[in-house]
């Protein structure tokens, strides 16, 4: 069933709000809710207007202190809070002109551009001259075609042009006879004249001037408002959490996790919250961190010289044996560099090509009948070309010959004593990292649990608003905890000497509520189920108790034998108990309790129908006997069951969608819709009408239909068939839709309820299936016992208890899905997850 949801709304102090948070997070009952902007902008409106009236009463709180208090001295605190008052109002005072100014340069701005686009380079003069007039101003766009036929015919000029989407700028001159004419003829067509007192010279200059003190205005407004939100925001600007305090933790908990891993340390448990803060604890892995990496760094020097001196020991080895006594210098002189390596013999020829007339020495030595070691001595000027050269011939420079005696044993001897001094430095780096090791271990547990609570309680902040002093924290909780969470937050208040507002809210329309399922504990493993295609919206009716019971049945019927049954209930114990690790991405526990369900209705249908293993045993239905496969008596007897049983269940699912549209005040869909009273008239009628049109009998002695055939158009199933119909068809007049919509409607779903009812046959349909494997071994045992025990009762139960069961099950719960929970479930909400510590 599903639990109501209400609002929790908690305002603390900002030097309370992660107390209150601990303290939330440790009773574990409020899913937190992230503010949208909507509610940001709501609060906000809220103090603005309250500010307003605070601003009101403050101000003749001020003269009325200013009376009383002639000549007495202000304190600092009083003096600094009619100093901030005076600032707050004065920046008031000088945004509301600026705005006012900003205002009349872009008017003027946009006299301007209409005056240059209809031809003039300077201001024109305007007035009454002593042979013409000229006069500007602004007319409605709706009008300026009046005003051309008015004006056509006469000795009058008139420019014009659009200066907003509504109005259009006119300039009209013409001989002073017709002044007064054309001033009745303006003003009765709305006209408004404009003065060009302000404006004067160049008009190209005189826009880039505009545009200059409008961008300087507009710098100068956002500063002022950026001064006043600032000032604003000390009392009444919520706003959400950044996420920048976060991201550090984030990244401080990460190197931890990664020190845990490089450290080997084992999972570090959660112990008790030790005394430590967020900068010992930041110094402390900064430390490790910094330390560990400076004698990772001195090991992988020596592993690097160690390997270098490895491949030096290796290749006077390999020398020696080649009858080398003698090592050459290698290292950089004065004008010379000498260096040796390993190259392929057929890269040698082109490498004398390539020394053929430079000033280069070189003394091959054949080490294999591959590779040969070549000592070469060149000029500096030409050892970045040669080093290039031989690259390209993969030759391997070995360097750890540099430093070497010449004779070759003396060199081993060095390389030896090296090797040795060089493990002795790596013993020592490890000791100090298992030092290293151990005194973080020692903090590890203590640093674990503080980063853990601080990250829940940042990313629990996250969720919240905020304004300079306050906190106000959101959330869901189930309406059946609401008096022990009130309880609880009421001594909470009490012992925050009540610093702390909360309140209990019903979730409004447009707010998405988490759905909070609670359901007996026989039932919650069917939760999955429900799961897979969509968690119920808090409106919604929960299908899981209903869903998990026909489920379970739909697959007993389609899978019945009472060996198979005891089987799947073994292996589901099996499952639930033992093997509580996923495999392969499988939750094998919750399987194994789905199992348990499925073996018990396997098993009971089983024993109604008469079969053990595959082999047939007495049926306890009345209506069945052993062998009934082989009568079509049985097998239609067994397809009405499966019919019958579809029918129902269809019917059930309408009826949960009549109460969800009641529930949502939706009575049109309720009433009219194909997923309402009229879809259970029409499928009513519509298996009644083909009850009576082959006559069924559904009960035997207590509900037969006869056979009417087409008598059936004038029965009283038939006009149920066709008023369901009917309801279907209006209902696009009532619901203000397509009003062809409800033919399109009343066809659709017409054809669907049969196709469902019929869909349901498939129930019968496994359960014959089964029944004929178990016939089939009953011949086999008849025509050969070898054969019949090895390919009949246990390859055919293997068969059974692999394939047959998925495919049992997953029909089980298509017909779940596609015929039922569509008619009434949309599986759109999301689930109840608790915030806790």
């Amino acid at each position: 069933m599903i639990i109501p949801a209400k609002k929790l709304i908690v305002v603390a102090l900002r030097d309370r709000e992660e107390e209150v948070l601990r303290k939330l997070g440790e009773l574990g009952v409020i899913q937190l809710k992230k503010p949208s902007e909507k509610e940001i902008l709501r609060l906000t409106e809220e103090e603005e207007a309250r500010l307003k009236e605070l601003e009101k009463l403050y101000e003749r709180f001020i003269e009325i202190w200013r009376t009383l208090t002639l000549g007495v001295p202000e304190t600092p605190e009083e003096k600094a809070e009619q100093e901030a008052y005076q600032r707050y109002n004065s920046l008031r005072r000088r945004l509301s002109h600026l705005e006012m100014e900003e205002n009349e340069l872009k008017r003027r701005l946009t006299i301007v551009k209409a005056l240059i686009e209809i031809g003039e380079r300077k201001v024109p003069e305007t007035g009454k001259f002593q042979d013409i007039f000229s006069i500007v101003g602004i007319v409605s766009k709706d009008v300026l075609s009046d005003v051309r036929k008015k004006f056509s015919g006469k000795p009058i000029i008139l420019k014009y042009a659009p200066i907003s989407k509504s109005e259009t700028f006119i300039h009209v001159i013409g001989i002073i006879d017709l002044w007064r004419e054309t001033i009745e003829i303006l003003n009765s067509l709305g006209f408004k004249e404009l003065s060009l007192k302000e404006i004067s010279g160049d008009l190209r200059r005189v826009e880039e001037n505009i545009r200059e003190k409008l961008k300087r205005i507009h710098e100068e407004i956002q500063t002022v408002k950026h001064e006043l939100e600032a000032m604003k925001a000390s009392f009444i600007g919520f706003s959400p959490e950044e996420d920048s305090k976060i991201r550090g933790i984030r990244e401080l908990h990460e190197r931890f996790m990664e020190l845990k891993k490089i450290l080997a340390l084992e999972p570090v448990k959660h112990e008790e919250e030790a005394k430590i803060d967020l900068d010992e604890a930041r110094r402390i892995i900064n430390q490790v961190y910094e330390r560990y990496n400076s004698l990772s760094a001195k090991l992988r020097e020596i592993d690097e010289m160690g390997k270098r001196l490895e491949e030096a020991k290796e290749l006077i080895n390999v020398l020696e044996k080649a009858g080398v006594r003698e090592l050459p210098e290698l290292g950089e002189y004065e004008d010379l560099v000498s260096f040796a390596g390993i190259i392929d013999l057929e890269s040698m020829n082109s490498f004398r090509r390539f020394t053929s007339g430079r000033p280069i020495a070189y003394d091959v030595k054949e080490i294999d009948e591959h590779l040969a070691f070549v000592h070469i001595v060149c000029l500096k000027d030409f050892a970045r070309e040669v080093r290039a050269t031989l690259s390209s011939l993969d030759f391997r420079e070995v360097k750890g010959l540099i430093g070497l005696p010449k004779d070759v044993n003396e060199a081993k001897a060095v390389i030896e004593e090296k090797i040795r001094e060089l493990d002795e430095k790596k013993e020592l780096i490890n000791e100090e990292i298992q030092e290293l090791r151990e005194t973080f271990r020692s903090k590890a547990g203590a640093i674990s649990r503080f980063l853990f609570i601080r990250l829940r309680l940042d990313e629990a902040l996250l969720k919240t608003m905020k304004s300079e002093t306050m906190r106000v924290i959101q959330g869901w909780i189930p309406k059946d905890r609401v008096e022990s969470v009130s309880g609880f937050l009421e001594s909470l208040r009490e012992e925050f000497h009540g610093k702390l507002l909360y309140e209990f809210r019903d979730p409004s329309p447009d707010e998405e509520v988490p759905t909070i399922l609670k359901n007996p504990r026989i039932f919650k493993i069917f939760e999955t189920l429900v799961r897979q295609y969509g968690w119920p919206g808090h409106l919604e009716s929960d299908p899981t108790i209903v869903s998990g019971i026909l489920w379970t049945i739909m697959f007993g019927m389609m899978f019945p034998d009472l060996g198979h049954g005891i089987t799947i209930t073994i292996l589901g114990v099996i499952f639930s108990r033992f093997l509580k690790k996923s495999i392969l991405g499988l939750n094998f526990r919750r399987l194994g309790k789905l199992m348990i369900g499925l073996g018990i209705a396997s098993a009971f249908f089983g024993v109604l129908m008469g079969e053990f293993f595959l082999t047939e045993i007495q049926p306890l239905l009345p209506t069945l006997r052993a062998g009934w496969l082989e009568n079509p008596s049985g097998v239609i007897w067994l397809i009405k069951i499966a019919m019958f049983f579809g029918i129902a269940q269809i019917l059930l699912a309408l009826s949960i969608s009549v109460r969800n549209h009641l529930k949502n005040g939706e009575l049109a869909e309720a009433i009219l819709g194909e997923k309402g009273v009229a879809g259970i008239l029409l499928l009513l009628g519509l298996a009644l009408t083909a009850f009576n049109f082959f006559g069924i009998t559904v009960i035997p002695g207590i509900l037969e239909f006869p056979e009417l055939r087409m008598k059936t158009l004038t029965s009283w199933p038939f006009f149920i068939l066709i008023a369901g119909l009917f309801m279907i068809l209006i209902k696009p007049f009532f619901t203000r839709e397509e009003k062809v919509i409800g033919i399109g409607l009343m066809l659709e779903t017409f054809i669907s309820f049969l196709a469902n009812m019929f869909s349901y046959m498939r129930i019968a349909g496994f359960a014959i299936v089964h029944a004929a494997l178990a016939m089939v071994v009953f011949r086999l045992m008849q025509a050969n016992l070898l054969m019949g025990i090895g390919v009949g009762i246990i390859f055919l139960n293997l068969f059974a208890l692999t394939i047959e069961f998925l495919v049992c099950m997953i029909q089980a719960l298509r017909l779940l899905y596609y015929e039922f929970m569509t008619k009434f479930y949309e599986g759109t909400g999301t689930p109840y997850t608790p915030w806790k510590l």
